[in-house]
């Protein structure tokens, strides 16, 4: 039997969705104008080029990177990541709406394929953030795919081609 099949039905849920979500953002990025990436809609909020960029860096520098440090490190302590300063420096570099897209869909999976052979019992295991509290690899997990949602939502809303807000949510 494949280590998928093993697997609890809501983590297989969670990773399904987390492969999913990264064709949310696909999708929405696709139905965008090239021109409307760079324009915030309306003052106060991000371009939907920002959103990607915020959305790239969570999913790596922070989902990601925590994951992968809960499964090799006894109950490790998150750093806070300075998610603001890092976006103004990558929005510095120029990075192309299709490199930031591919480097979020790619990190997807690679979350995916690493969480797919995960014992269940394993996705309990916990690190702590001095601020956010305790995390689990399944709470990051599951945040992976709602946080591409969200973000995917925003940035067809900054946009033109949606309904959500374009201001940063809670990460």
């Amino acid at each position: 039997m494949s280590e998928e099949r093993r697997m609890s039905p809501e983590h297989r849920v969670i990773l399904e969705r987390m492969r999913s979500s990264a064709g949310v953002v696909r999708r929405a990025v696709e139905a965008t104008p090239p021109d409307r990436f760079g324009q915030p809609p309306r003052a106060g909020e991000w371009s939907a080029l920002e959103i990607l960029t915020h959305l790239r860096d969570v999913v790596v520098h922070v989902y990601g990177l925590r994951i992968r440090r809960l499964l090799y490190e006894e109950a490790p302590v998150f750093a806070d990541f300075d998610e603001e300063g890092y976006r103004r420096a990558s929005l510095a570099r120029g990075e192309t709406v299709g490199g930031l897209l591919d480097t979020i869909v790619a990190e997807h999976e690679q979350l995916a394929r690493l969480l797919q052979a995960l014992p269940d019992a394993n996705w309990s295991r916990q690190g702590r953030h001095p601020s956010l509290g305790v995390m689990s690899i399944e709470f990051l997990a599951r945040r992976v795919g709602e946080h591409a949602e969200e973000h995917a939502a925003q940035i067809a809303e900054a946009t033109g081609i949606g309904r959500a807000g374009g201001t940063r949510t809670g990460d």
